[in-house]
């Protein structure tokens, strides 16, 4: 009996050694926090929030718990139209350092400002940014909805594994940088229109510190990242600019989520 209670309590004295010990792997909790204090302009979120549950996890809203995301294992962030202070940026970076994970759903341009999102990567040291525009495909499309644009086009990653195409419904699209990891691109085929509001791309510019794409009155075809992961120290960064892609919305036979693989897609961000 006392040699049971003698190895109980060395392997109890070994994980807290493993929780705290420098470089470590820190013991990340499985709990959400849903960031709704900053005005969001994103989609529904309630499949969102029962795709977590379903893995386990514990979700919390930060208009009852407060803005305190260094205390959970994940953060949801989603189109927030109130920049966040220093303060709670700082907060987000703690956040990393316990090897927690950050979600960014952007928005696009016409509906959206993304200048909030840029200055939280920014701070963080996150070569993600997210452009004020909105992508196109005429080829790659859903329902043939030339703003509902879908990519087959992957690169290997763990939050690629089990993906042949996904849908964005009105995206925007983002910027990668070095140390970062592009998940998904568009396709060839995809471009942004002309017309884009440019008081939201110079604020967009301005406020992440981050060159914006420069639009011409004409179209411009591109191929660009959708989503882009990083890993920052210990913790995690997931981006992308389409905040219904996980959304249980839409007036389609189904929701947002349940069309093509966006559902799995969540799945691996969950897991990853």
């Amino acid at each position: 009996m006392k040699k049971l209670l003698l190895i109980s309590t060395l392997v109890i004295f070994a994980l807290l050694l493993t929780s705290c010990w420098p470089g470590s792997i820190p013991l990340v909790p499985k709990t959400l926090l849903i960031d709704n204090t900053h005005s969001s302009s994103g989609g529904g979120i309630t499949r969102i929030v029962q795709a977590f549950q379903a893995k386990g996890y514990s979700v919390f809203y930060s208009s009852v718990v407060g803005f305190n995301p260094q205390e959970y294992g994940a953060v949801l962030i989603s189109a927030p139209e109130v920049a966040y202070t220093n303060t709670e940026k700082s907060k987000l970076s703690n956040l990393l350092s316990l090897g927690g994970k950050i979600i960014i759903l952007s928005e696009w341009y016409s509906y959206y400002n993304s200048a909030p999102l840029n200055a939280i990567t920014s701070y963080l040291g996150v070569n993600i940014s997210f452009n004020n525009n909105l992508l196109l495909d005429n080829v790659n499309n859903y329902k043939s909805h030339t703003d509902w644009v879908t990519t087959t086009k992957f690169e290997a990653h763990t939050l690629s594994v089990g993906l042949n195409k996904i849908v964005f419904f009105a995206t925007s699209t983002l910027n990668a940088g070095a140390n970062t990891s592009i998940v998904a691109r568009a396709e060839a085929t995809s471009y942004t229109p002309a017309g884009i509001s440019p008081e939201f791309s110079e604020a967009s510019s301005v406020e992440s510190g981050v060159q914006s794409e420069g639009f011409s009155s004409q179209d411009v075809i591109i191929s660009v990242p959708l989503v882009v992961a990083a890993r920052v120290g210990s913790g995690k960064v997931v981006a992308l600019g389409d905040s219904d892609i996980f959304s249980g919305d839409g007036n389609l036979p189904g929701a947002y989520i349940d069309q093509l693989d966006n559902l799995r897609l969540l799945q691996n961000i969950i897991n990853w």
